[in-house]
């Protein structure tokens, strides 16, 4: 496939790049400073502003999915949002129908009455913000959308082995690592499973 990758530089995005690198697919990738990412034979790298739709659009043309890992790098920043506004816009104008994007547990429907969520919420609070409304616009798209929502994030090994699910409820003790997370990402672009839910992912 040919991937279009978003937020490639962050820590999820980096495993996301060089997983599908490994696995033959050919990618796009939105970077400020493509100095950052790994020169590969089947990485064209793009320069610019996921806010900028003229951009977007050139990453996005001829792929065959979306790939977003995008997340703040800033307090009180709206680039998940705004980014995603437009993401979809450009999947729109080139017919680009799947999506698979990485959010936050206890954002929308996984906003659950526990301490968890709640001190998430405090601790992050600009993030989910964010994520929320990233998330409200993903959902109102026509795209063959899932959303990726993981537990504590850690910079532990690839393993291939964690629990997913729509209903899995995730407290202070859960944890996953970014390359597991983006390996369930690109397990999406071949099962329809998922197609137009969030779902939560841990260890």
């Amino acid at each position: 496939m040919h991937l279009a990758v978003f937020g490639g530089t962050g820590h999820t995005g980096q495993h996301l790049l060089e997983q599908a690198l490994r696995q033959g697919h050919t990618l796009t990738a939105l970077a400020r400073d493509p100095g950052r990412l790994t020169p590969h034979e089947s990485l064209r790298a793009v320069a610019g502003d996921v806010r900028d739709a003229d951009v977007v659009k050139h990453v996005v043309a001829g792929s065959d999915a979306v790939l977003s890992a995008l997340g703040q790098r800033r307090w009180g920043s709206t680039v998940c949002t705004e980014g995603m506004r437009t993401i979809l816009a450009a999947m729109d104008v080139h017919s680009v129908h799947r999506l698979v994007a990485v959010s936050g547990y206890g954002v929308a429907d996984s906003r659950h009455r526990t301490l968890y969520v709640a001190i998430t919420r405090i601790a992050i609070r600009s993030l989910m913000q964010d994520k929320e409304g990233m998330e409200e616009l993903i959902r109102a798209s026509d795209t063959a959308w899932t959303v990726v929502r993981p537990a504590v994030l850690t910079g532990g090994s690839h393993t291939g082995h964690y629990r997913t699910g729509i209903d899995l409820r995730l407290t202070f003790a859960s944890k996953v690592s970014y390359a597991d997370v983006a390996d369930f990402m690109l397990t999406q672009l071949t099962h329809d499973t998922h197609l137009r839910h969030a779902v939560a992912i841990t260890s």
